[in-house]
């Protein structure tokens, strides 16, 4: 089923667009939701199925996108560690959650007055 990104959606003109992965976006209309979703908003990621309508292609059957079902909380991927060359000490730890969910995870570390930044991501349930 495909997905793609509201790109706005009003509920006073009963109509909207969503962008597709092939930047091309498709019509919406308020009798293209699904059942029990009232509106959609910018932004919010959603799938769909496509069926030609008067004009084209629009966007039917349209709800927020099912993130998978997760039995266990996933475990945070581990730096590689490449080589252990003195010990560090950690400045700071910054969690930066972006509007699909990710969280990136960011160590500030310091080397003999050096500062190095190290990045691992991992997917909130």
């Amino acid at each position: 089923m495909p997905q793609g990104k509201v790109k706005w959606f009003s509920t006073e003109k009963a109509f909207g667009f969503i962008e597709q992965e092939n930047d091309n976006d498709i019509f919406v209309h308020v009798t293209g939701l699904a059942d029990g979703v009232t509106a959609i908003d910018k932004d919010m990621l959603v799938e769909y199925e496509v069926e030609q309508g008067r004009k084209g292609p629009q966007a039917t059957n349209v709800r927020p996108a099912s993130a998978p079902a997760a039995t266990a909380a996933p475990a945070a991927e581990e730096a590689e560690v490449v080589e252990v060359v003195e010990e560090v000490e950690v400045v700071e730890i910054v969690e930066i959650e972006d509007e699909a969910g990710d969280v990136e995870i960011v160590e500030i570390v310091e080397i003999d007055e050096e500062v190095v930044v190290e990045a691992e991501e991992e997917e909130e349930a």
